[in-house]
């Protein structure tokens, strides 16, 4: 990294530079395409930008998700989490999760689930979600589908979770 690393929410003119890097960091179009689909639907509740020397070097989004039974708060997941290749391994998305996890926190989330790299995750505090009795309706994901728990469920309740319908086009 250059210069500084700046986090923000991200806004409508970063549309365009946010698709690119997700086609960029991806090396496909299968996340901008679900981006797309998630805005189209207004269904990300929060998305970052980081920037470094005024470009934009990641991004993360943190969408609507349903839990059955349902949740007071809201529930949310943490996907795409993107950074551009020419910052990846610098501590860009590590401070995208950590600031978005802050934020889910201060606007009253129940939970935040993520599916991704057990090792990666539990060090922003994502634990199996199967210790909580919570499962990913689409799939058995084992450990990889994690969660951090912020209204202290009971383990006695067996939830199950349903990602947004547009992740099933993924």
């Amino acid at each position: 990294m250059s210069g500084p690393l700046h986090i923000r929410e991200a806004e409508a003119e970063d549309r365009a530079a946010i698709l690119a890097l997700l086609r960029d960091a991806f090396g496909r179009e299968e996340e901008a395409r679900l981006v797309e689909r998630l805005w189209t639907d207004d269904a990300v509740a929060l998305e970052l930008a980081a920037f470094i020397d005024g470009a934009l070097a990641g991004y993360c989004a943190f969408s609507l998700v349903t839990a059955e039974p349902e949740l007071e708060g809201p529930s949310l997941g943490l996907a795409p989490l993107a950074v551009a290749p020419s910052m990846q391994n610098q501590g860009v998305g590590a401070a995208l999760v950590e600031t978005g996890l802050e934020v889910c926190e201060e606007r009253g989330a129940s939970l935040v689930v993520v599916l991704g790299e057990p090792e990666y995750y539990s060090r922003f505090g994502f634990a199996p979600a199967r210790a909580k009795n919570i499962s990913w309706a689409a799939m058995d994901a084992g450990d990889a589908f994690q969660i951090i728990d912020y209204a202290d469920l009971p383990e006695n309740l067996s939830r199950r979770i349903h990602y947004h319908p547009a992740f099933q086009e993924v």
